[in-house]
């Protein structure tokens, strides 16, 4: 099987990097179509390139090297817009690998990858020589969010992640991120991660580091390598406007495939609303230079906005369409009602890697098959059958109301099929929360079933009270602390 494979690597200043032997053993890292590479350079971009040979490139570096001198030849520029301090990043990094990492490479097809390699200029925090940088820690990660969504594919990926040369918070959240998206490829794709590093750079007394570099070469090791297994979303949009969209989140993660039909967003609305609050973010970015205490420029950069939990849970949405789209986007989702059989479908394509809640699911759909359908009771070695809603539906006069608009509940046909002489029986006079979880969102009050086009199509009845539910049954899995809720959706 064929993976399309995405390398990421994170990097701090690489203008104080040195040169270094690394090495990729292939066998070590189980690895399977990979080449093993040994190379002397001052990174492990190369060698990795050679030895995976990935479809796509992705670096990550921060806003904050800036008008950076340190051993580099670009030279400082007056920077005065956002637009122009990421410009002014990229040509620093792109000289970087221009003149200090493909000079060492003689691979003519890793020297094409280097240059297709996408830099990509990301929010950081901090005060530097160089640049000083303020705003939410945060917006790093939502930022690399947004980006990988829109770099990771929506088909089998496999994704190694490079964390030699990242520092301080980016490592652990760029993992976050990848982490995220990528359990949500997981729900119909073949989704791995690579988590790799290099051994360490020797530290110390000059001459002492550079006989260590003549003899010494520092392996890339792995670090966790493993198949994602679907990652649900567990956030809930603030906004009271994008009550579907946490429905419809709930109905992901909780397995409610009817709900999923009725409360499916539309694409194009979700990266609207991304594409505005982004605008919004990068145009509240103020910068402008200031002389330090040693009389030189330094470029200032303020964010006075930041990405909030809404964007990242946006983003997270957003993905997950992407990989849901080539499945379901025959569908014409939302639409009002569904058949069981297309309900089944939703369930055996969305859940199947979710036993737990798959097979719920499925015991709920085939219950409502044999109410809709019949079913063969066998008893003492003889059967019997039990006709279904088709069998009576001309037949039976209390199911007129199928043929209505409004249809009936499903509790109804429950009392009017199978317990006719115990009405009461088994059905709660009001919607339950509880109830509406426990029966993966078939609950029977809310649910209603009307006979059209010669089929039993399937809807809810109060959208307003399954959609309180839904956010109700998402709320049961977040933690109550508004600081673990910060931190759950980063996690």
């Amino acid at each position: 099987m064929k993976l399309k494979r995405v390398l990421v690597a994170t990097w701090g200043n690489p203008f104080q990097w040195g040169e270094a032997r690394y090495r990729v053993n292939c066998e070590e890292l189980k690895l399977e179509e990979c080449s093993d590479v040994e190379m002397k350079n001052v990174s492990t971009l190369p060698v990795l390139l050679k030895a995976l040979r990935p479809d796509k490139t992705v670096i990550l570096v921060l806003d904050t090297l800036a008008n950076l001198t340190l051993k580099n030849e670009v030279l400082e520029k007056n920077l005065v817009s956002y637009d122009g301090v990421k410009e002014d990043v990229m040509e620093r990094v792109r000289w970087f690998i221009t003149n200090k990492v493909i000079p060492l490479v003689e691979d003519e097809q890793t020297r094409k990858l280097l240059e297709n390699a996408e830099i990509v200029v990301a929010p950081g925090i901090g005060e530097f020589d160089n640049a000083s940088v303020e705003g939410d820690v945060l917006d790093f990660y939502a930022f690399v969010l947004k980006t990988l969504a829109e770099e990771l594919p929506a088909e089998d990926t496999e994704v190694f992640l490079d964390l030699t040369h990242g520092i301080n918070f980016m490592p652990v959240l760029t993992y976050r991120a990848l982490k995220n998206l990528l359990g949500l490829l997981a729900y119909l794709h073949v989704a791995k991660l690579h988590v790799l590093n290099s051994e360490p750079y020797p530290q110390g007394d000059m001459r002492w580091k550079e006989k260590i570099l003549e003899s010494e070469v520092l392996n890339i090791r792995s670090i966790e390598s493993e198949e994602l297994r679907p990652k649900p979303i567990y956030s809930i949009f603030k906004d009271d406007t994008k009550r579907n969209w946490s429905a419809f989140i709930s109905a992901v993660t909780n397995g409610f495939p009817l709900a999923f039909a009725t409360f499916y967003p539309r694409i194009g609305e979700v990266k609207n609303f991304l594409d505005k609050a982004f605008r919004e973010f990068e145009d509240s970015i103020k910068v402008l230079m200031k002389k330090d205490e040693a009389g030189r420029d330094k470029v200032h950069i303020v964010r006075e906005k930041y990405l909030d939990e809404d964007f990242r849970t946006a983003v997270k949405l957003h993905y997950l369409l992407r990989v849901l789209k080539p499945e379901f986007s025959g569908r014409q989702y939302p639409k009002d009602e569904a058949t069981l059989d297309e309900l089944m479908e939703i369930t055996k394509k969305l859940f199947a890697k979710m036993p737990r809640i798959g097979i719920v699911v499925e015991d709920q759909i085939h219950e409502l098959q044999k109410l809709e359908r019949g079913e063969y009771i066998y008893e003492n070695g003889d059967s019997r059958r039990i006709p279904g809603i088709i069998d009576k539906i001309n037949r039976d006069k209390r199911l007129n109301g199928l043929k209505k608009k409004k249809g009936l509940s499903y509790g109804e046909l429950r009392r009017i099929l199978r317990w006719s002489s115990q009405s009461s029986y088994g059905i709660n006079p009001e919607p339950d929360v509880r109830n509406f979880i426990a029966h993966s969102g078939f609950e029977y009050n809310l649910v209603s079933v009307r006979y059209k086009d010669g089929k039993l199509m399937w809807f809810y009845s109060d959208r307003g009270t399954v959609r309180k539910f839904l956010i109700e049954a998402l709320k049961m899995k977040s933690p109550e602390s508004k600081t673990e809720r910060r931190w759950l959706d980063v996690l």
